[in-house]
């Protein structure tokens, strides 16, 4: 099942309404604890809770549902392409070749050419596997893996400067071979950052905290997210700063928020589950954004009520999740008002 050009060009060039109003909040509030006025809503890989992930469909459906930020993760390819993809590789559990059949192995991102990756269908879930049981409610549609500046114009062109993007770096420092560099990363999404003058309303994130130093040499005013949890960011006197950019714990006094303070981070972005309330206050004291997100394939389930219920009442500043939708309707139960979602005509 090959997919061309047309297939995407459908999902970028649908006619759409836009909803009037010139304030934009992402752009107020980019980078900065919101004191309890506020809990922002990002969509996890577009909301793959409901659409196939990352796919140009999950973005309009973001869109329309309404969101404070779209979620991306980025690839580079054999020949220098920005691509949103979660995984090092083509994903096992989601991939069928052009004649239709699943994929047998992670073909890696970074070896293939933006042509080859067309070649791949993204838009259904692998039936019976693990993988899918997490996500009973995803639609199934012809999709493939966009490029970055595809989502990025297609989001502008829907939402104006209302909606912000959240861009994570995808590597793996102990699998070097299988992605570009920290820096030549940082290089290539600082670029593209600038040409598309959306820098004041980006977060870019990275559990490799290396990523996120090289970027911000660069460009001091980025707003770096620092993702952790408690299997790759280790508090102990085991962890080596392989994904620390080599900070060790016991230099912070065991406190991951004062390592990403050192390191000039604007946001901190723990595994909800790890999250303590105490790690909050001294965040917040610091000055830096708490933002948590859910792990269906660790939570064991795609939503995590109890979890998202402590997370409001903590007040944190904004939830990444797979279910926008539900979160939606929590936080308007608890009194926040809600990002407002676009009119979008056509599928």
């Amino acid at each position: 099942m090959r997919l061309n050009k047309s297939l995407l060009t459908g999902w970028l060039f649908m006619s759409i309404l836009i909803c009037s109003g010139d304030e934009n909040s992402v752009v107020k509030y980019n980078g900065v604890p919101l004191q309890g006025k506020s809990i922002q809503v990002y969509s996890h890989r577009a909301g793959r809770g409901l659409m196939p992930e990352q796919t140009m469909p999950a973005y309009v459906e973001a869109l329309r549902l309404g969101t404070d930020y779209v979620d991306m993760d980025i690839g580079i390819t054999k020949d220098g392409i920005l691509v949103i993809t979660h995984d090092l590789g083509l994903n096992p559990n989601l991939t069928r070749d052009e004649n239709g059949k699943w994929i047998a192995e992670a073909v890696p991102i970074y070896s293939m050419t933006l042509a080859e990756i067309r070649k791949y269908n993204v838009g259904m879930l692998r039936p019976n596997t693990k993988y899918a049981s997490y996500f009973p409610h995803q639609r199934s549609v012809d999709a493939c893996i966009p490029t970055l500046k595809e989502v990025v114009d297609y989001v502008k062109k829907v939402s104006g400067r209302k909606v912000g993007f959240q861009i994570e770096i995808k590597n793996d420092p102990t699998k070097p071979a299988l992605t570009a560099t920290p820096g030549e990363f940082a290089k290539a999404l600082y670029k593209f950052m600038k040409e598309e003058d959306i820098i004041d309303r980006t977060e870019v994130q990275a559990f490799d905290w290396q990523c996120l130093v090289e970027l911000n040499k660069l460009a001091p005013q980025i707003k770096t997210a620092y993702l952790s949890d408690h299997t790759t960011e280790i508090m102990d006197d085991t962890e080596s700063g392989t994904w620390t950019a080599g900070l060790k714990p016991k230099d912070y006094g065991y406190s991951l928020p004062k390592m990403i303070k050192h390191l000039g981070g604007y946001c901190w972005e723990p595994f909800e589950a790890d999250l303590t309330q105490k790690d909050l206050d001294e965040a917040h004291k610091l000055g830096l954004k708490v933002v948590v997100w859910g792990w269906p394939e660790k939570e064991g389930c795609e939503f995590n009520y109890s979890e998202v219920e402590k997370m409001i009442r903590w007040k944190v500043d904004g939830i990444i999740s797979d279910r926008p939708d539900i979160l939606k309707g929590l936080l308007a139960a608890h009194g926040y008002n809600l990002p407002q979602g676009f009119i979008i005509e056509g599928n």
